[in-house]
């Protein structure tokens, strides 16, 4: 499809979205009363303290607070912001949500000159800041996280956003194969990341969910096909042609849940699906789980080694696989497989657990820090560097929740406000 058409198809979605109403079958602002979940002292604690990270002005939350490395000062990663919104919208924080969101909300679609979405925000003053690029993860996270609070408050400026991120990613980010390149600019034009395409799938789906029959889903659909491919031709690999193992690759395929992979998988049946799924636990707890212990690593253990660094427990990433196996455990029972299915259910409160003894009690509430680690450290040969323990994190704090909630938000709509 060429520009004009996509543009179109936008205006056309657009056009769409201001005419949904309650009587739609598919309508996102349907009447519908749905108690929150019941209240959690420690998720309370842990909501508690994403709003007291908010910005008093902007509402952007800052994702390392108080950090040594003084680069970190007041920044608020994209992707941090998103997960913050869900969470608080979770919680049923709905005014701290929608200010969590609004910056980005009102922002426009990202373009090749401007910073608009761009990795970190200063939370005071909303310019970008730290990286200065666009990666197409956080963007994706973004979307749902507006797909998502537009689902449970009605909100059709935050549905309308996030349906044009989507339509921005599938008309202007380069793809190969189907999948979607890191970046429309720079040196991340050409690199493909299976985290980030799980992300866009995930994002995808919910679009479907979120949209009423018609030619722009129909157009989504399509898109959300060749993302597939691209996703089952790569299985396992970081990227295409990066064979380095890597613990979000693994959480995110999980992540999308047993309907996706029985929808838009390879697999004959429900018992190929179990097989792959089975397979694809072990292996993950072969390669990522710290030895002794009930948390998981970024990385494997020959990329560890080749790295320079002892296998270190990454706490956001280890709340990923919590949710993950919650996901997969009522599904394995339902296939008959009680024992598996108590198995995940064990494994993720264990290591629910087991992330919690590295908690920060704070005045405003419980942090979660990125890892376990005493020092900073690098996580792969050519990654980032991740923050200690000692440090308190929004993307630890946020994960911690939605484990401790039983939230997996590219499955499950948020908690509709009684209306």
């Amino acid at each position: 499809m060429d520009k004009r058409t996509g543009q179109t198809v936008c205006q056309w979605i657009l056009g769409t979205v201001t005419v949904i109403t309650a009587s739609s079958p598919r309508a996102f602002a349907e009447e519908a009363e749905a108690s929150l979940v019941p209240p959690s002292q420690l998720a309370e604690q842990l909501a508690g303290y994403i709003q007291s990270v908010q910005h008093p002005s902007t509402g952007l939350p800052v994702s390392f607070f108080h950090s040594v490395d003084h680069a970190l000062d007041d920044v608020a990663f994209t992707y941090d912001v998103a997960v913050a919104g869900l969470a608080l919208a979770h919680r049923g924080a709905w005014p701290q949500a929608k200010r969590a969101l609004a910056t980005y909300l009102q922002m426009p679609l990202p373009s090749v000159r401007a910073f608009d979405f761009n990795t970190a925000y200063h939370v005071g003053n909303r310019r970008p800041t730290l990286e200065y690029q666009l990666h197409g993860g956080p963007v994706f996270w973004m979307a749902i996280a507006l797909l998502r609070y537009a689902q449970a408050a009605g909100d059709r400026a935050a549905l309308q956003k996030g349906i044009d991120l989507l339509e921005w990613a599938r008309t202007q980010l380069p793809h190969q194969d189907g999948g979607v390149v890191m970046s429309h600019r720079d040196r991340f034009s050409t690199v493909m990341s299976m985290e980030n395409n799980w992300v866009y799938y995930a994002a995808l789906r919910i679009a479907d969910d979120v949209l009423p029959d018609g030619a722009p889903r129909e157009v989504f659909r399509q898109e959300r096909r060749g993302v597939r491919r691209w996703l089952d031709a790569h299985r396992t690999q970081r990227g295409a042609g990066d064979p380095v193992k890597a613990l979000d690759v693994y959480t995110h395929a999980l992540l999308v849940g047993p309907e996706a992979h029985a929808e838009d998988g390879p697999f004959a049946d429900r018992r190929a699906q179990q097989a792959w799924a089975t397979q694809h636990v072990r292996e993950l707890e072969a390669l990522f789980q710290v030895p002794g212990t009930a948390l998981y690593d970024y990385t494997d253990e020959a990329e560890a080694r080749a790295v320079g660094r002892e296998r270190t427990a990454w706490l956001e990433g280890t709340e990923q696989v919590s949710v993950a196996y919650q996901t997969w455990a009522d599904w394995f029972e339902r296939q008959g497989e009680r024992t598996f299915g108590k198995d995940l259910r064990m494994k993720a409160a264990l290591a629910h657990k087991q992330v919690l003894r590295y908690a920060l009690p704070a005045s405003t509430g419980l942090a979660v820090p990125n890892t376990n680690a005493i020092l900073t450290f690098r996580t792969f040969q050519d990654g980032w560097y991740a923050r200690p323990r000692s440090e308190p994190a929004l993307n630890g704090t946020n994960w911690t929740y939605l484990a401790e909630a039983a939230y997996n938000p590219f499955v499950a709509e948020l908690p509709r406000r009684a209306r």
